[in-house]
């Protein structure tokens, strides 16, 4: 989930938060605190360390109407998560209030060309930018950003489901699974009509919360990430942080294999998988960020990747060949691991104007990767194509984007052409244990887009120039003292 609005928080409750302790020695069995002599400098710490830090002096900031220090500790943060859409819109607050117009319409300027929508009118730190010309240009842009874009249609409406999460398709035989969190069970609808009971806790009992399910259609396989969350109807406190993968069997249901991961004293949560066209599957850990890989014949999953600076590994993708991984952290974005080598990784090269934050599902279509975003406003969908190494995105194009029935979409299949997505999630209509937080859940779309009818999303140099140029004059005429 993305982090939001910290800024806003009491310094002594955010501390309490994000939990900033006193550094200790890990993973050597000392328990010795660190002293402060000890400890390395700030921005040589992890990144967890380096952001709860910067945090809590933003905290500090704000509640002391300190702008200056506020704006230092924003950048910080913007620095660390660059698309955090939140850290933007305050160091634009922050600059505005300075009066540091250049940095607060290059900050408007980049939110605009990443497509995001933003309502300024309820700042007052933004008054002086509002005689500016460039100001009312940028807001209506944004403003329009907001508005729904894209053809879709719905496939039917899911009402009566819990916590719908996965989903996948059998080519073979023409049938739709989804796996829920709250029941964790897997249903199927065959011939598009309802969906019925596929597997659940009483014909497979080691299913807990199923977060994504992977069809291989070649060996009549159903792959299943599940894991001990909260939200499981069934949780226990004794099987937190446990996660495995569950093979089925794609015609009957009937399991295979458990591979459970092998425990480490961290919390793991599989939810996502990917299955490559020897067998292998991938599997992307949300709880202790990193990908792990079951080859055939393994009975556990292996660590496969990881780095000390990511957030929460979502969506993972294999390239055609299966040469290339391609995982999305919800807050740092997308990267590229050679698969034959974990060791050989890449950040995706992408372009100012693709903000990689917030991406749930990832998907590779035709050379291109295929993106469900719910972290920054507006929610969307959005298609990638890669350059002919496969290492940077050449052109974004939006294919969807704030449909009327987007609430939070997850995760989807491609099937032919179309991605096939859930339009919304529950995530935000239960509390922590699962329990619906309203009179009851709503329904969830279940629809369908081309992924080849999509405009390609260009800011064009003309109209950046033209930007560039109004704010150059917006600015001379602050100077001179119009």
């Amino acid at each position: 989930m993305m982090l939001k609005t910290f800024g806003f928080l009491p310094a002594a409750l955010l501390a309490g938060l994000i939990g900033i302790v006193p550094a200790q020695a890990q993973d050597t069995g000392d328990a010795r605190p660190v002293s402060q002599a000890e400890r390395p400098p700030l921005d040589e710490m992890p990144q967890s360390f380096q952001l709860a830090y910067w945090l809590n002096q933003a905290a500090l900031a704000f509640d002391e109407l300190d702008y200056e220090d506020w704006a230092k500790a924003s950048e910080r943060l913007h620095a660390l998560r660059p698309y955090n859409q939140d850290f933007m819109t305050h160091l634009v607050r922050a600059y505005a209030h300075q009066e540091r117009f250049t940095e607060a319409y290059n900050m408007m300027l980049m939110m605009q060309q990443q497509g995001l929508a933003q309502e300024w009118s309820d700042y007052s730190e933004l008054e002086p930018l509002r005689t500016h010309g460039l100001y009312e240009h940028l807001t209506t842009l944004m403003m329009s950003a907001s508005e729904p874009f894209g053809e879709s249609r719905v496939l039917s409406q899911l009402d009566d489901i819990e916590m719908p999460e996965a989903l996948t398709y059998d080519s073979e035989t023409d049938r739709k699974f989804i796996g829920t969190v709250r029941g964790g069970a897997i249903l199927v609808s065959e011939n598009n009509q309802a969906f019925t009971t596929f597997a659940d806790e009483k014909s497979v009992p080691e299913l807990m919360a199923v977060l994504d399910i992977e069809a291989d259609s070649e060996r009549r396989h159903l792959w299943v990430a599940t894991a001990a969350l909260k939200q499981w109807r069934g949780f226990r406190q004794s099987a937190a942080g446990r996660t495995s993968i569950l093979q089925l069997d794609l015609d009957s249901g009937e399991l295979i294999a458990t591979h459970r991961l092998i425990p480490d004293r961290k919390p793991h949560a599989f939810g996502a998988l990917e299955v490559a066209s020897d067998g292998t599957v991938y599997a992307a850990d949300m709880a202790t960020p990193g990908v792990y890989r079951l080859q055939p014949g393994e009975r556990h999953p292996q660590p496969f990747f990881r780095h000390s600076d990511f957030a929460s590994t979502r969506g993972i993708a294999l390239s055609d060949d299966d040469s290339k991984l391609y995982m999305a952290d919800y807050e740092i974005g997308i990267f590229v691991v050679d698969t034959s080598d974990a060791g050989q990784a890449w950040k995706l090269f992408a372009p100012e104007n693709l903000n990689e934050g917030g991406i749930d599902g990832l998907y590779w279509w035709n050379e291109h990767l295929v993106a469900i975003q719910n972290g920054i406003d507006p929610d969307r969908v959005l298609r990638l194509k890669l350059g002919e190494d496969g290492l940077g995105v050449v052109e974004v194009a939006p294919i969807v984007s704030a449909l009327p029935q987007f609430d939070t979409p997850t995760y989807g299949m491609i099937i032919d052409d179309e991605l096939v997505f859930l339009a919304g999630s529950h995530w935000h209509h239960v509390d922590a244990n699962g329990r619906a937080t309203g009179a009851g859940l709503p329904g969830i779309a279940l629809m369908s887009t081309q992924l080849d009818s999509a405009k390609v999303l260009n800011v064009g140099q003309e109209m950046i120039q033209e930007m560039l140029e109004r704010q150059g004059k917006d600015q001379n005429s602050s100077t001179d003292g119009g």
